[in-house]
């Protein structure tokens, strides 16, 4: 089962390429300033009253700097959202060497898309505009490991909604919970949890 998801994770992030950013700048969310001011025209016949219109708001969307933390029972943290250097040390640190490792060119930025697998977990990194490695997703894999709040592989839709809340879209036994850019998306099976992640996309 475990090398099943590790085969799709990797042909996830193989494949996952189909798609451009929607801009060719170096750096879509940049601050392009306020251009929604309003634009004032006059009309060609002198007497005629000036004519007020609105100008269509184009600013870009501000990058979120939202992190969330997954505090693991097994003594190590990974907050989604954040650099990835540290973040990764402190695994190998804890926990040694993954025991599997998958990297592909990222289709969103220059730089290089990474999967570290340890047991029971997953942690995904990818590279910002400026090249720099972000956490984008940790996905719980076996019962192996838990969050520290109990929720976990196999848990009860009662407890992942005593944990979390029950402010979600559920569609198909997928439950969401969206926070400032960060997504919680849970698959349930007969009321019992078969897959969770938390991921941000940078």
């Amino acid at each position: 089962m475990k090398k099943l998801l590790v085969l799709a994770l990797a042909l996830t992030l193989l494949t996952s390429c189909g798609s451009t950013p929607a801009s060719d700048s170096p750096d879509s969310t940049a601050d392009v300033g306020d251009q929604s001011a309003e634009v004032t025209t006059t009309a060609p016949d002198t007497d005629a009253p000036e004519v007020t219109t609105a100008a269509p708001d184009t600013t870009a969307a501000v990058k979120s700097d939202a992190t969330f933390e997954c505090r693991l029972d097994i003594g190590v943290t990974v907050t989604v959202g954040a650099k990835a250097d540290d973040i990764i040390k402190s695994l190998t640190d804890t926990l040694g060497e993954p025991l599997d490792y998958m990297e592909a060119p990222s289709c969103v930025h220059e730089g290089t898309d990474r999967v570290y697998t340890f047991d029971g977990f997953t942690v995904s990194t990818s590279p910002d505009a400026s090249g720099t490695e972000y956490v984008t997703e940790l996905s719980l894999l076996s019962d192996a490991v838990a969050l520290e709040n109990g929720i976990m592989i196999g848990s009860p839709s009662d407890d992942v909604t005593s944990a979390l809340g029950s402010d979600f879209e559920e569609k198909f036994g997928v439950r969401k919970y969206s926070l400032d850019g960060i997504s919680i998306s849970i698959t349930f099976t007969d009321d019992i949890v078969t897959a969770f992640s938390v991921s941000k996309p940078i």
